[in-house]
């Protein structure tokens, strides 16, 4: 049965609850899920909804999706990578501790960006942001929600759309930027008009708090896990494949997502993925590492897109199993019998 490593819910920024993100799973025939959202974990309540589904086909790992600084190698850079924790003990503390101080560092963040939106004609609140995310682990997708309630919005976007493209005409590094943001279609307009730091015109700027990918590492490791890169493509700019090379050399990190990017397939981005995923696979091999991956679901139709294109998702099967071949993981952490 396919696998996703790699999924978020209402916990930080996805659409379904853990039960019905579990129950889609179950409906999809996904047979490994594990619960992997930003900077938080499950609460004791979830967690007994969890242990009440074992036994189940499908199995469930719970993890974290933990936003961490560049490495000491990328002095000067600016920029945070997400490191994935699987098999991480809801309960740890150092780990709990770190949710709390991301929270209220994800919460700074948004009053700055709310700020700067209203600088470039948006009409936000920061009550608007905090609503949307249920008053926790606010993040950009809540942001762009509450954007969208206000009709008016949609003429601020358009109007910074045509701006985006007028300067695409004479400048080749915008120009990739925005045939990539127009390949993957309108959801992916406020990143790359002005959710990122590399945006058109960025209103974002990166959380004041974020261990770097070494300190993430060591927590993920004292709570039971183990730890890996996100989609590395998407921020390859920040971490040359060299230092991470040196990271997996080093044993200073578990290994790297290899099963990523499907809304790429068919884009120009596409060739590109799949050469830094090879290597990526290459590098694991090399250095004795492990390889995760998933959907990155945070809506309904991600996880049932990746289910569907098994061209794609088909490469997920085994990862939870040569996971727990190492003995490096608490497999009291999931569902998966040992």
């Amino acid at each position: 049965m396919l696998e996703s490593l790699h999924n978020h819910t209402t916990t930080s920024d996805g659409k379904l609850s853990h039960a019905e993100l579990f129950s889609l799973a179950e409906q999809l025939g996904v047979g490994v899920l594990a619960f992997t959202d930003h900077d938080a974990l499950p609460d004791s309540k979830t967690v007994a909804y969890l242990e009440s589904l074992r036994g189940r086909q499908t199995k469930w790992i719970i993890g974290i999706e933990v936003t961490a600084a560049l490495p000491k190698e990328s002095a000067g850079k600016q920029g945070t990578m997400h490191i994935i924790g699987l098999f991480v003990d809801p309960e740890n503390e150092a780990l709990k501790e770190h949710c709390r101080r991301a929270q209220d560092a994800r919460e700074e963040r948004m009053r700055h960006i709310v700020t700067e939106m209203r600088k470039l004609g948006f009409t936000i609140t920061e009550e608007d942001c905090l609503h949307e995310s249920g008053g926790e682990a606010v993040g950009r997708p809540h942001i762009v929600a509450a954007m969208q309630k206000y009709p008016e919005n949609a003429q601020v976007l358009e109007h910074l759309r045509a701006q985006m493209e007028e300067a695409a005409r004479h400048d080749p590094v915008i120009a990739e930027k925005y045939t990539a943001m127009m390949e993957r279609g309108p959801v992916q307009y406020p990143y790359g008009l002005f959710m990122s730091l590399d945006a058109f015109k960025p209103a974002y700027m990166d959380a004041r708090y974020a261990p770097d990918i070494d300190e993430a590492t060591r927590l993920i490791r004292h709570a039971g896990g183990m730890s890996f890169v996100a989609h590395y493509s998407y921020d390859r700019a920040k971490l040359p494949m060299d230092i991470l090379r040196t990271l997996l050399k080093e044993n200073r990190i578990d290994g790297v997502e290899v099963v990523y990017g499907a809304k790429t397939r068919g884009t120009s981005q596409e060739a590109l993925f799949e050469e830094d995923k090879t290597t990526l696979r290459t590098l694991a091999a090399l250095y004795g590492r492990q390889v995760a991956g998933g959907a990155d679901a945070h809506y309904p139709e991600d996880l049932e897109s990746y289910a569907r294109d098994k061209k794609f998702s088909n490469e997920s099967k085994g990862l939870a199993a040569a996971l727990l071949a190492t003995g490096q993981v608490a497999v009291r952490n999931s569902s998966i019998e040992e």
